[in-house]
């Protein structure tokens, strides 16, 4: 497996804040406004109107539904940039109309060239169920770039040196890793943050095998890792075996990571050991951002 051969800074000039403006959002908000003035980053506020919800109800036929959402979300959108513009940030908002409102922001995303997307997310039927049908979920299956995801536990959205001082790296080890290793270690310079890169396996075999794929999986995580960034970092390696989503966790929670990234497969939910049920249980249960990077 080939290092990384350049050391690029990370874009983060553009920002696309995806809000519903209820509690679920707040810290996705407050996020995003600390990345945008960290990075310096201009930032558009996205909220999009459910059509299929909006025009359940029977007097939809009169127009009232629609005309009602039209004009709260107005109202809130007016007070959110308020907001961001009293922090000095240059923000611009967007109301969307869409029967799929994760394909409307993707679509937004894609048309503003956006470096990335924040998003939150809350717990549908219980913390296991919390990707379950969401815009969220539409949103990381197709996004063209990184989203930073801030689930209902997500408590830590301070950015910059002072705020972000850990970083995991979660890795299957296919899939593009190089390209994702590469943001994720830039993010983690940008930020002077210790970076950890993590590999877990659910193999059952001979303690003498495991030893040996525990071995092959660290050398793979040091190859990803260029020379430069044992200058402003000591980077960390770390194979772990059992069930992803919880070694993630026990990770996160032993080290106090303030960001986690994953890497998913567009239009496919995530890597194969990293199934729906890991990806809602990490989402769920994270006491940080999840930043996901999707590839085909």
């Amino acid at each position: 497996m080939p290092a990384l051969e350049h050391d690029v800074a990370l874009k983060l000039d553009r920002i696309l804040l995806a809000t519903n403006f209820k509690p679920e959002s707040a810290a996705a908000e407050a996020f995003a406004q600390g990345l945008a003035a960290y990075c310096l980053a201009k930032v558009t506020v996205a909220y999009a109107v459910e059509l299929s919800v909006v025009t359940r109800s029977e007097a939809a036929v009169a127009g009232l539904p629609i005309k009602e959402a039209r004009h709260n979300s107005a109202v809130d959108m007016e007070s959110l940039l308020e907001r961001f513009q009293q922090a000095g940030i240059t923000a611009h908002g967007q109301v969307l109309e869409s029967h799929a409102p994760g394909a409307a922001i993707v679509g937004l995303a894609n048309q503003l060239h956006a470096d990335a997307i924040v998003i939150g997310t809350e717990a549908r039927r219980g913390l296991r169920k919390v990707f379950a049908g969401s815009c969220a979920e539409d949103v990381i299956r197709h996004a063209m770039c990184p989203v930073f995801t801030l689930g209902p536990k997500a408590s830590k959205v301070t950015i910059g040196p002072s705020g972000v001082k850990n970083v995991i790296f979660a890795t299957d080890l296919r899939h593009d890793v190089i390209e994702k290793a590469h943001i994720a270690l830039n993010f983690a310079k940008r930020n002077a943050a210790k970076i950890y890169l993590f590999h877990v396996t659910n193999e059952t075999k001979t303690f003498e095998a495991l030893a040996e794929l525990q071995l092959s999986a660290e050398a793979k995580l040091r190859k990803l890792i260029p020379e430069p960034a044992f200058e402003w970092g000591c980077p960390r390696v770390d194979v772990a075996f059992g069930e992803a989503a919880s070694r993630i966790l026990d990770l996160g929670k032993r080290v106090d990571a303030d960001l986690i990234v994953l890497g998913a497969q567009r239009s496919v939910t995530w890597f194969p050991h990293l199934t729906r049920g890991v990806v809602d249980q990490v989402l769920a249960e994270a006491e940080c951002p999840v930043m996901t990077i999707c590839t085909d």
